[in-house]
């Protein structure tokens, strides 16, 4: 009988696993993509933090901001700030103060911050959308490095637009998230998956609408995410985006309300362009930001709508024909290319409520920090085109494209270091806007170059006589430049044109006053003093004006509310100490020129000091009359009314001697 032997085991025939893990593209490494993004941002922008503060915005919504000169939550949630209700963004302001106070390196460092957020956000958003990670990094990476972002990062005052950027981003990523769960297990057909990505998504859309109106275009981009997984706007679309609609609309509509309340007539401002007008402005409007972004040259804080002799450029005229030549192009190429319709998607519905549809109270009707987020579609685009190429190509072309956006990005920050330098830049790019001009000579005003000031407010009204702000401008500068009469004409014409301010008024009575028209001048102190009650200076110039009228009463009670709404007013001391030397009340005017002394400057001392000489003498007090007029001559050895007024009191005193050398040194001194 045969021996039963056990079968071999074979184990030549089944391959060894493969225990090596697979080797993933840096573009899908954890944080790697993400960190170079941020050290990106820091390259480019790091050496921008300490620029200043433009007085374009900067100064009405931070430096004179109210609620965050006294701040509180109450105040955050209930005011406005320059016609909008911005509740996060005055948050954000009031972070940037805690961080550098007067100064703006925290606001700029702030920004800087979210910025390199939002290109971590933009990444992550579209690599989770479409899986293709190469092309994800690539937008990002412009979005984080193009000079056109410097507008929205460099600006303190559009803090609002980075902000409301990252929660608009998130909002976005959390209603993907919603999108790839699967339907809740406790369901059964139909179920809907769990709302807490919902959530996450309605309430970061609720904090970009309470940083920045312009988020209300969300829906939009929802509604292009939703058909893209899905290839439909279905029935969970439509019920999932009725709080954003909701959301959208009171909050659209709200601003046209605060800003109307503001002052801005929306109907007049929209009138100075007809439909056909802003048909043009529209179509060009649309292919300006992408050949702005392609050709990264010529930035400026403006770009006009400026018309010659009542036509519009070519470029206007030629635009509807180009968009409708791209779109037949799109729909013959691309209409089975869902990705490259997303990214059209992703450029278009942000920029909805940006184009020049309306005018909502503000000269600037495009501008860079419009595209901010729009951007990511069209960077997303490109990197589509160049996914196909060879790695070594595209990495190449990448890199080349990321350093040379990011060393023209480095340069344009110096252009944000300061007012006068961005709106020189400003005028230089276009110097047609006047808006440019004005601002840049607004920056020069207080920058005390008051003939650079009345140069640039003459270039306004020259491009744009509708400028009525340069008339009120220029006349500050004339003012300085004590060019007096051309300064009272700018100050008509700015109350002609109906500007109503106080300081406007307070300026056209200081301007009659110093031609010696009192009479007129006391009509408009007084409309000033209705306009702002606490302003000492109009009290002082309309006191001025009664004392000229020959009122010294009238003129008596304004140097005193002058003086108790600024108790340090030295003028106002002096010249009631004046009046009420003239009505012999000497004891009252020693007062105030004893508390004139006490915050004087060195220089006016003596005069001041001669001053309460007199009211001594007149009150019989010699011996304190001779120490003040002893005084005076000690600090000014050369002061001929000093001796005038010592040698009187050596007369009062009988004492001729003294009284006569006093004198006659009093002649010697005296101009000729």
């Amino acid at each position: 009988m045969a021996k039963k032997t056990k079968p071999q085991q074979i184990t030549a025939a089944v391959p060894a696993l493969e225990t090596r893990p697979v080797e993933r593209s840096f573009f899908d490494r954890p944080w790697l993509p993400e960190l170079l993004l941020i050290l990106s941002v820091m390259a480019v922008y790091i050496m921008s933090v300490p620029n200043g503060f433009v007085f374009f915005d900067d100064d009405k919504a931070i430096l004179y901001n109210h609620a965050l000169q006294n701040p509180s939550f109450g105040k955050f949630f209930s005011g406005q700030n320059l016609g909008m209700y911005a509740p996060l963004t005055w948050i954000a302001y009031w972070v940037g103060n805690l961080l550098s106070g007067k100064e703006a390196w925290g606001y700029h460092a702030l920004g800087m911050a979210l910025h390199a957020l939002n290109s971590v956000l933009a990444f992550i958003l579209l690599r989770r959308l479409t899986g293709r990670s190469w092309v994800a990094f690539f937008a990002a990476l412009l979005f984080a490095v193009h000079p056109m972002q410097v507008e929205a990062v460099s600006w303190a005052a559009a803090l609002s637009t980075v902000l409301f950027s990252t929660f608009y981003l998130l909002s976005v990523i959390g209603y993907l998230n919603w999108l790839k769960q699967p339907p809740s297990p406790a369901l059964k057909d139909g179920g809907s998956p769990d709302p807490f990505w919902l959530v996450v998504s309605l309430m970061t859309f609720l904090a970009a609408c309470l940083s920045k109106s312009a988020a209300v275009t969300l829906p939009l981009v929802l509604g292009a995410v939703f058909f893209y997984k899905n290839k439909n706007l279905s029935r969970k679309f439509w019920l999932s985006i009725i709080p954003y609609g909701a959301f959208a609309i009171r909050f659209g509509l709200y601003t046209f309300s605060t800003r109307a309340q503001e002052g801005h007539d929306i109907e007049a401002s929209s009138a100075a362009f007809s439909a056909v007008d802003r048909f043009w402005m529209v179509c060009q409007t649309l292919l300006f930001y992408p050949f702005k972004l392609l050709i990264p040259i010529g930035y400026s804080v403006s770009y006009p709508f400026v018309k010659m002799d009542g036509a519009w450029q070519w470029s206007y005229y030629a635009a509807p024909a180009v968009l409708l030549a791209l779109a037949y192009l799109v729909w013959k190429k691309w209409r089975n290319r869902p990705d490259l319709l997303l990214g059209m998607a992703l450029y278009l519905l942000p920029l909805t409520v940006m184009l020049p549809f309306r005018t909502v109270g503000s000269f600037e009707l495009r501008s860079d920090r419009y595209v901010y987020i729009s951007c990511i579609g069209l960077f997303f685009i490109a990197g589509l085109l160049l996914e196909k190429q060879k790695d070594l190509v595209r990495n190449l072309a990448m890199l080349l494209l990321a350093a040379g956006f990011g060393f023209l990005a480095f340069r344009q920050t110096s252009v944000w270091k300061e007012g006068v330098a961005l709106f020189q830049n400003c005028v230089a790019k276009t110097p047609e806007s006047s808006l440019c001009q004005c601002n840049l000579a607004y920056n020069q005003l207080i920058n005390f170059d008051f003939e650079g000031a009345a140069f640039h407010y003459t270039e306004a009204l020259k491009y744009d006589p509708s400028t009525i702000e340069a008339y009120n401008g220029r006349g500050q500068a004339y003012f300085q430049l004590r060019q007096i009469p051309q300064a009272l004409d700018d100050f008509d014409k700015a109350i002609q044109a109906g500007i109503v301010t106080p300081k406007l008024f307070l300026n056209r009575g200081k301007c009659l006053v110093m031609l010696n028209r009192p009479e007129e001048a006391i009509p408009d102190l007084t409309k000033s003093i209705d306009l702002e009650p606490k302003s000492a200076e109009t009290y002082y110039f309309r006191a001025v004006a009664y004392d000229k009228t020959g009122d010294p009463e009238n003129a008596i009670q304004d140097y005193g509310s002058a003086i108790q709404l600024n108790p340090n007013y030295v003028e106002a001391l002096v010249n009631r100490g004046i009046l009420l030397f003239d009505a012999k009340r000497s004891d009252e005017a020693a007062a105030d020129y004893t508390a004139a002394l006490n915050v004087a400057s060195a220089n006016v001392q003596p005069m001041i000091l001669v001053n309460r000489a007199n009211a001594w003498l007149q009150a019989g007090k010699f011996d304190k009359a001779l120490d003040d007029a002893s005084s005076a001559i000690k600090l000014n050895p050369q002061y001929g009314r000093a001796y005038h007024t010592r040698g009187a009191i050596y007369l009062k005193l009988g004492d001729m001697g003294k009284a006569q050398t006093d004198l006659m040194r009093s002649q010697e001194l005296q101009p000729k």
